[in-house]
């Protein structure tokens, strides 16, 4: 009967602990959370009878920070004991949306300058841990008409399905293209094998009367414009 009593004591006090927490959220947002903290909440939907915050704990120590689960292998999370299947396919899940929800942003928005077009691409490459490339085509007006992955890889692969980018870009009516893609672990400065690979891709959308704006990579927390850094010129 004591064990009764001091199980729903236990209870009662993690619940009045999460019902602060959600109301601490709703009045001022994530602002004065640490990263403990926003990982114990996210926990509540996935792990709803455990101690989140010891076992956000866990988790911090285990991958480092949020972006470190957030990234790590489904499997890892699930090795880390009180992770449920649930709880992973949520931290597995929130990279996706929001790549989903920048992208439903972007409907009707003009991308006439660097900045804007680095917004729209990098949201797309949260989380991945492979090279991915990407291709968004525009109208006369800097409007978007499509955004797609083009090859699972850098430019090199993706000058191996030219065929696709061309075809896409021709389909789309297309005035403008610029291409994207990531350097999983490492830094975002264009490598020689990406300087080549954007000639030939340049070269293929003049052909067909189609400009390359720029070629955006991404690296890590941070993302470059080629034609920003003056590799693109060379190609006008």
């Amino acid at each position: 009967m004591q064990c009764v009593e001091e199980n729903n004591l236990k209870s009662n006090i993690h619940e009045g602990h999460r019902a602060r927490m959600r109301e601490r959220f709703r009045k001022t947002g994530l602002d004065g959370f640490n990263e403990h903290q926003v990982v114990e909440m996210l926990l509540y939907y996935g792990c709803p009878r455990r101690d989140t915050n010891a076992l956000a704990h866990v988790l911090i120590n285990r991958f480092g920070n949020i972006a470190g689960i957030m990234d790590a292998d489904y499997d890892d999370l699930i090795s880390v004991g009180g992770i449920t299947e649930n709880a992973a396919t949520l931290f597995k899940l929130i990279p996706k949306c929001l790549s989903l929800y920048f992208n439903s942003k972007c409907d009707g928005k003009i991308y006439d300058d660097v900045g804007k077009l680095k917004e729209l691409f990098k949201p797309y490459f949260i989380g991945l841990d492979h090279e991915e490339f990407r291709v968004a085509c525009f109208d006369n007006n800097f409007k978007i008409l499509s955004n797609i992955r083009v090859a699972s890889g850098g430019p090199s692969s993706a000058v191996t399905e030219m065929r696709i980018i061309a075809e896409k870009a021709f389909q789309d009516k297309s005035t403008y293209v610029a291409i994207a893609h990531n350097h999983p672990n490492g830094s975002p400065v264009p490598s020689d094998s990406d300087i080549c690979a954007t000639r030939v891709i340049n070269d293929n959308l003049k052909a067909l009367g189609i400009t390359l704006i720029d070629h955006t990579i991404v690296g890590g927390t941070s993302i470059i414009s080629m034609r920003e850094m003056g590799y693109i010129n060379v190609f006008d």
